[in-house]
């Protein structure tokens, strides 16, 4: 089912298509200006599994995921972009208590939960299309509906709208949370994307940088929170940007700069002399950096709007940044990924070296 736009010269600058992959429908978006291109598999979590966006005039794909995922999804916070709602990372004990009454989650991580019930459910497509600019494909996610089972396990129903729209060297990921429920609804939200760096495969890992506008990081002990915030030390500190050879990461970053109304992260390949950037609006306040064993290649950039665990920090007095919506309210955030050529990123990396 594919759809086409052009400008006013008839000219196809963008479009969307829908395929069959493994007995499910994956939605691809292509903008024939720049050759990106974007494939989205919402029956697994909407994940944006295949994301290529250009890189020195060449579509470079930029996000990883296991080979056939779209035929055969498992594994969800391994490939993609999974999204991670309505908590982001581990809940201790796969417990918590929040108006008066006790939770109990499904231990994903024994004895913890983790990453919510959005990233492995079946979700709606709702929109997509294209026009002059852009293709779009929106989605729809709801506790009762999607994952009716977990509705119990959460003390309020809630909808996640996704819209994906490519459009030039980017794509721009939005989200609206929304309260239809007559309760509070606590919750936090966050995305796992693995991105390749160095961008060309077999690149120099001493000729990347990576710059994250982080100043403070929380204290883990065994991956959980213990409530205390720390500056960053040198080794730890990326606003000036670091190599991505030898680093070894799991870490919740806090205490973001914001440029614009932006926090900004960015991926340089000074041997391509190019970046990806990713921006993010004020809606979060933490940054989950990791970098998996064994794949020196990728790093995963995680905005959250709140710390690992932070419902249950809440109940100790600790802002770990837990949001509440109020019954028939709505909430919307935004992440944008974007790649540049002979960028001022890598220029200004360089000068800080």
């Amino acid at each position: 089912m594919p759809g086409l736009a052009g400008n006013e010269e008839g000219q196809v600058m963008a479009s969307f298509e829908v395929v069959k992959r493994g007995g499910g429908s994956v939605y691809c978006l292509r903008d024939e200006s720049s050759g990106a291109s974007a494939c989205i598999l919402p029956s697994y979590g909407f994940n944006l599994f295949d994301l290529c966006l250009p890189v020195r005039g060449e579509p470079r794909r930029v996000i990883q995921a296991a080979e056939g995922f779209a035929e055969s999804p498992s594994h969800p916070a391994r490939s993609g972009v999974p999204i991670l709602f309505p908590y982001p990372n581990r809940v201790r004990g796969a417990r918590f208590s929040f108006g008066g009454k006790e939770y109990l989650l499904p231990q994903q991580k024994p004895p913890h939960a983790i990453h919510g019930f959005a990233l492995d459910a079946n979700w709606d497509v709702i929109d997509h299309g294209a026009d002059r600019a852009s293709a779009f494909v929106a989605g729809r996610f709801q506790i009762s509906r999607n994952a009716p089972d977990r509705l119990g396990a959460w003390p309020a129903d809630a909808i996640l709208e996704a819209r994906y729209t490519l459009s030039g060297a980017g794509i721009t990921l939005q989200w609206t949370v929304e309260n239809p429920s007559s309760q509070v609804l606590p919750y936090g939200f966050g995305i796992h994307p693995y991105f390749y760096l160095p961008f060309r495969r077999g690149g120099r890992l001493e000729a990347t940088r990576i710059t994250l506008p982080a100043s403070t990081y929380w204290v883990l002990e065994d991956c959980l929170p213990t409530g205390e915030v720390r500056a960053v030390p040198p080794e730890l500190d990326f606003r000036n940007g670091r190599p991505r050879l030898g680093l070894s990461l799991d870490h919740v970053f806090s205490g973001l700069d914001y440029e614009g109304g932006w926090g900004i992260c960015r991926l340089v390949d000074l041997e391509e002399n190019a970046s990806l950037t990713i921006r993010f609006d004020r809606g979060f306040r933490e940054l989950v950096v990791f970098t998996p064993a064994g794949q020196d290649d990728v790093i995963a950039i995680e905005p959250y709007t709140q710390t690992t665990d932070a419902i249950n920090l809440a109940t100790k007095a600790i802002d770990g940044g837990l949001r509440l919506l109020a019954p028939g309210r709505s909430e919307t955030l935004t992440i944008v990924f974007e790649t540049a050529d002979a960028c001022q990123d890598a220029k200004k990396v360089r000068a800080a070296i």
